[in-house]
């Protein structure tokens, strides 16, 4: 029952629960393209049925992690299983259970929509934002929900990215700063460049084989 019931794991190294972060980012990433796909495909087969499904495996993926225990969570397994060959990159599980909390939270909310069947523009922010979150944890590890724990100044140990350390971060430094706006630069530029000229006027596409 104790394995059951139990969040994170126990390793000799650190004397507090951890969890696996390649694990969790990867269950993100898994979860952030079905979500998009499911988005689409209500503007592409005008039908609830794939983002409605998808929101109901949201649900119960994070009442798993939340209650149960997160290794028998399905996005979270498939995300194991995908990078099982990697280094396991251990943090604290405590502000990722706080992250999963206000997940499933979210989840309550959609569980109101589906089960009452409504459809209403405060439906889709919320599919909104979790794929907003979804998408910062699993592209830049960015756990939103674990730096509002440490801003509550709960006590941390070991967290993704070890942005909670008090240690002096890198700068950015000035020159990538440079290169990223002569880059957008010529995005604008190149943009308007096909815009005025090759886009200049609406026209009819023919697939060819």
């Amino acid at each position: 029952m104790s394995v059951l019931f139990n969040f994170g794991e126990t390793i000799p190294e650190y004397d507090f629960k951890v969890i696996n972060e390649r694990e969790a980012r990867a269950s993100a990433g898994i979860m952030f393209l079905l979500g998009l796909l499911s988005l689409f495909s209500v503007y592409i087969f005008r039908t609830l049925l794939w983002a409605e499904l998808f929101s109901i495996t949201f649900i119960f993926e994070f009442f798993i992690r939340t209650v149960f225990n997160p290794k028998y969570a399905p996005y979270m397994s498939l995300g194991g299983l995908i990078v099982s060959n990697q280094e396991p990159d251990w943090v604290e599980a405590k502000p990722k259970q706080f992250a999963w909390i206000l997940g499933m939270l979210l989840g309550v909310v959609m569980t109101y929509y589906i089960v009452f069947d409504l459809v209403s523009w405060a439906r889709f922010y919320i599919c909104l934002v979790c794929l907003v979150l979804m998408f910062l944890e699993s592209a830049f590890g960015i756990c939103l929900g674990c730096l509002l724990y440490q801003r509550l100044n709960m006590k941390l140990n070991k967290c993704p990215g070890g942005v909670c350390d008090t240690t002096k971060k890198e700068k950015f430094g000035l020159k990538r700063v440079v290169i990223m706006s002569v880059v957008l630069a010529l995005f604008v530029a190149t943009y308007f460049v096909l815009e005025n000229t090759k886009y200049s006027q609406e026209t009819n596409f023919i697939l060819v084989d």
